[in-house]
């Protein structure tokens, strides 16, 4: 399995971190589906964290989201991409995901239900990256050291949450469990049952999923390739890198994209706020941002481009920018 997805040919609808609310994601439904009947559109792209409001006052409909994006994929099929998120990734592994004083994570897990089984197995199957003839690649959080690694290109490439979590789980076999959830809770002043049943919605000791909070705090220290998955994901980009190692970063993930295919000279991405609704980095990447890391929200984009015409310039690619909002 490859967590690419290629696309020669076909227009394409971008759209970035809809963070759970419905109002956001009907609107670009909504266009996407005029645009489409219009004959404007071919594929509707969600670059990722679809989930986990970050304005739970208006209401978080981060299920409801997912379960219509579920819907609407069987009536389209393969022109609806969704990038996996670094939102969507706790839920994965079992761990918690908290900003700012913020947990992420319980609402989510709190809602799942009966969904579980089916929005896991959703998760899970996401592809990283999109690449196109016209040169545009396409991924959740831009570049990152593991991208621009040969070593670590590959390994996202070929990655399998499987069997990162089949590898922490053997390494888990015969230990004192008990002595490992005491530590790894040692400065969370509460005990393991008690952030468990916060963060994972846990019943308790007898749930089957009692030690996936365990699991998932140990996955950075137990697994080969789960850390190349936390630095293309959770990375800040030219904010935790540093400007010049960031520009090296995009050359060399730019060039791992290229390889066998049509040379990706520009990339889109989300995941980091911006003022207004894009922002061009290192003269290689346009940050989108449709909603929550919009400033403000409503000044959030869309992009539009064929996927079969090369695309020359940052600028010839902006000029695909619009919104739904005015």
């Amino acid at each position: 399995m490859s967590r690419i997805v290629d696309i020669t040919q076909g227009r394409i609808m971008v759209v970035t971190d809809l963070h759970g609310d419905w109002l956001a994601y009907w609107r670009y439904i909504k266009r996407f589906l005029e645009l489409r009947a219009e004959g404007r559109a071919d594929y509707l792209l969600l670059c990722g964290d679809l989930i986990h409001s970050y304005n739970p006052e208006a209401g978080d409909y981060s299920l409801e989201i997912v379960l219509d994006v579920l819907n609407l994929r069987e009536e389209l099929g393969d022109r609806l991409i969704v990038l996996l998120g670094n939102h969507e990734v706790p839920h994965l592994y079992g761990f918690p995901l908290r900003k700012g004083g913020v947990s992420f994570t319980p609402p989510f897990e709190r809602a799942l239900g009966e969904y579980r089984a089916k929005v896991l197995a959703f998760f899970d199957a996401l592809p990283l990256f999109v690449r196109t003839a016209a040169g545009v690649a396409l991924a959740h959080a831009g570049a990152s050291r593991a991208g621009s690694s040969p070593t670590g290109f590959r390994a996202l490439v070929h990655y399998s949450h499987a069997r990162e979590i089949n590898e922490v789980e053997k390494r888990l076999q015969g230990q004192d469990r008990a002595a490992l959830r005491a530590a790894v809770v040692a400065e969370e002043h509460q005990s393991y049952d008690q952030m468990a049943v916060a963060e994972l919605a846990i019943s308790g000791p007898s749930d089957p999923r009692y030690d996936h909070l365990l699991r998932g705090l140990l996955m950075a220290h137990c697994s080969e390739n789960f850390p190349h998955l936390w630095d293309a994901l959770f990375n800040r980009n030219e904010e935790e890198y540093g400007q010049r190692e960031y520009r090296l970063a995009l050359v060399g993930f730019l060039d791992n994209l290229s390889d066998g295919f049509a040379p990706q000279r520009y990339l889109v991405s989300g995941h980091i706020p911006v003022r207004g609704g894009s922002q061009v980095v290192a003269e290689k990447q346009l940050r989108l941002a449709s909603w929550a890391h919009a400033q403000p929200p409503e000044a959030g984009q869309y992009l539009l481009f064929d996927a079969g015409q090369p695309i020359e310039s940052l600028e010839a690619l902006r000029a695909g920018l619009a919104s739904v909002w005015t």
